[in-house]
Parts: structure tokens; sequence; C-alpha cells
């Protein structure tokens, strides 16, 4: 069911069975994401399947509507194993991006507090008081500093997104295109959660944003080259500063 908020909009996730509007979901993904098209049949595998409590992942995949329009779309996850959300999609159409709340808050800002408080719901069905933060890859200078402006922190490492996951090597036809692709470099940081802002970029916090990105959701094996230079390469330089 979708939940309705002010000035028009409505949110509908389409998880767990809820794939009425899947498509116009897709189709603002493929507009404003059309790089990484390759994801869709996982995303329709989302929308299809139940919840499972014991899955480390619990995702949203959040269709933004504005007077009944489809304008925007926000994909993320509660990590259950780290206590930490990652924001991995958000994106909202040209003609929306002017919408501001009634005390006015910008589109794209309002809808990452949004996500943050679901995410804040999600961690207290998980036994835990609130995530530590909403981490997030950032591919362009020009959104980090907007996102800077949201207050997100970015993290002092060199870091890479790996070209995908196991369950879309799974799924895909060609897997071999993968390599294809390649790791691209990406800015890494998060959004501190209202209560735990002073956190948000203590070492510990950092290696489990890594943790949460290359072990649980790419699945890295622990001596892939990348898990070593990020979050071994960090381990190392904390015992050595000690």
């Amino acid at each position: 069911m979708p939940f309705e908020l002010e000035n028009g909009l409505e949110i509908q996730d389409l998880v767990n069975g809820q794939t009425e509007h899947l498509e116009e979901y897709i189709d603002i993904y493929k507009t404003l994401f059309p790089q990484y098209v390759r994801y869709i049949p996982i995303m329709r595998q989302r929308a299809s399947l139940s919840f499972n409590n014991r899955d480390i992942e619990r995702w949203h995949q959040w269709l933004l509507r504005l007077n009944r329009q489809p304008v925007g779309i926000a994909g993320f996850l509660y990590n259950r194993r780290r206590n930490i959300g990652l924001l991995m999609d958000l994106a909202v159409k040209p003609e929306a991006r002017s919408f501001v709340t009634s005390n006015g808050v910008r589109f794209a800002r309002h809808v990452l507090d949004l996500a943050i408080q679901q995410l804040k719901l999600d961690a207290l069905e998980n036994g835990m008081n609130g995530p530590l933060c909403m981490a997030a890859e950032v591919e362009h200078r020009a959104l980090l500093e907007q996102y800077t402006r949201y207050g997100y922190v970015k993290y002092p490492v060199e870091y890479f997104e790996p070209p995908g996951t196991p369950e879309l090597v799974k799924i895909i036809q060609e897997p071999d295109d993968l390599e294809k692709i390649g790791f691209g470099q990406m800015y890494v940081g998060a959004f501190p959660v209202p209560g735990n802002e002073a956190h948000v970029d203590e070492p510990e916090v950092v290696k489990e944003v890594l943790n949460a990105f290359l072990i649980d959701h790419y699945r890295l094996p622990s001596d892939h080259w990348l898990v070593q230079k990020l979050i071994a390469g960090n381990s190392e330089k904390e015992s050595r500063d000690e």
C-alpha cells in the first residue's frame, strides 16, 4: 500500500509482492540511470519476492509520485548485520526538482530524510535504536557537492564500485560482460542519522560501511584486491597509528 505525504507526494514501496507500479519505477530508472540498466532484472526480482528475515539486506524501492504522476525513485536498503543503511539509487525528474515542502525543504533532501526515517524503523525492527548512518556511493563531483550540502561526509579512501553483484551474475545472459565494464572509481561516504552525527566518520563506522558495500552487497572475497586495499589496508594503518 502507498503512503501519502504533504502537498500531493505519495510513496509506493515496490517490494514484497508490490509490483503494480513497477514499470513506472523502471521507466524512470532507465531514463536517469541508463548506464545501470543491467540491474533492472534484479529490481523485478526484489519487487516480486517476499521478505525473508534471514537476509542481511532489507530492500526498499520507492516510487515517488506527485499528484499521482511518477516523478522519482529511491532504492536503498538496511543491512541487518552492520546496522547500516545503503542508499543505492536516488533520482528525480527535472520537472519535480523544484518541489519544496511546506517548511522549505527541497525534494531530494526531503526524500533523503524520509529514507533515513525508514531506516530507523528497520533498525528498531532489528532490535537497534537506529542505524549508524546511511552510506552512499557517489559517481559525479556535482552530486557530491549537492549531497555535502545535505550533510554527507566523504570518506578519505580511494574507492571503486564493483561492476555487479552475485545475484546479477546469476540472472543476466552474458555475465562475462561485467568484466568489460570493470571497476568504476567513485566517492564513498555517509549521511549522518540524527543522534549519531558525531560518529559518521569514525574509523570503525567507515570500516563497517566498506564491509557493508564490498563484503555484504557485492560479495567480494576477503582476498580480493579492493577488499585488501580498503578494509585490510585501513585496519593495518589503524594498528600502526595506535
